[in-house]
C-alpha cells in the first residue's frame, strides 16, 4: 500500500471510533495512584497529629508533677537524676497518700533543703480558732492564726496544735477557697496531739 492510501484510510476513519479503540486505563490508573497518595497523605498527617497531641499531654502531666514536687520544697535540680516516668510515679503515689522506694528518696532530697516542709505547726488556742467564720480564705486563717504547716498534696490542709494538747486539719481546696464551717465545728474535729 502506498502512503497516499494509507493517509486516505485513516483520514476516513472518524473520531469517536479512535477514542473508542484507545486503551482507558492509563486515566484510571492515574486516578487510583492519584488516591493512593491522598490517603497516605491524609494518614501521615493523623499520625503526626495524634503524635504531637501525645507529646503534648505527656509533657503537661510532668511539669505538673515536676511543680508538685517543687511546691513540697523539691529544687527541680535534685529531679534530674530522675526520669519522666519516675517522677510522675511518685506524684501519683503521693497524691494517693502512700509511699515507696523511690518517693522516699526523692522527699529526703525535700529533707536537705530549705522548704515549706520544715515551717513548724503553730500553736493557737480554742479562742482564735472560735474567732473564725465560714466566708474565711486562706489568707484570713493565716492572718488570724499564724503560718503553720501545711500538709496537703495539691490542696491545703494547714495544722495548728490547739491549746497544747490537741492537732487540728484545716482543709482548703485552693486560695480563694472559703472555710465552709464555723471554728465551733473545727474544735469538734480536733484529734489528740501523740
Amino acid at each position: 500500500m502506498k502512503n497516499e492510501k494509507f493517509f486516505n484510510a485513516i483520514g476516513k476513519i472518524d473520531d469517536n471510533s479512535i477514542e473508542t479503540a484507545s486503551p482507558k486505563s492509563n486515566n484510571r490508573e492515574k486516578t487510583i495512584w492519584r488516591k493512593r497518595r491522598l490517603i497516605t497523605l491524609i494518614t501521615a498527617c493523623l499520625i503526626f497529629f495524634i503524635s504531637a497531641t501525645a507529646y503534648a499531654i505527656e509533657n503537661r502531666r510532668y511539669n505538673a508533677a515536676v511543680d508538685y514536687l517543687t511546691s513540697l520544697g523539691i529544687e527541680a535540680t535534685d529531679l534530674s537524676n530522675y526520669s519522666r516516668s519516675e517522677i510522675k510515679q511518685a506524684v501519683t503515689v503521693l497524691e494517693a497518700g502512700e509511699t515507696n522506694a523511690l518517693t522516699a528518696e526523692i522527699l529526703s532530697s525535700a529533707e536537705n533543703s530549705s522548704s515549706l516542709i520544715d515551717i513548724p505547726i503553730t500553736a493557737v488556742t480554742s479562742g482564735q480558732i472560735r474567732d473564725l467564720t465560714p466566708q474565711m480564705t486562706h489568707a484570713d486563717i493565716i492572718n488570724i492564726l499564724g503560718e503553720t504547716k501545711d500538709i496537703g498534696s495539691g490542696i491545703y490542709i494547714l495544722v495548728y496544735e490547739v491549746d497544747g494538747a490537741n492537732l487540728l486539719n484545716i482543709p482548703l481546696a485552693g486560695n480563694d477557697a472559703q472555710l465552709g464551717v464555723t471554728g465551733e465545728t473545727l474544735l469538734k474535729a480536733l484529734t489528740p496531739k501523740k
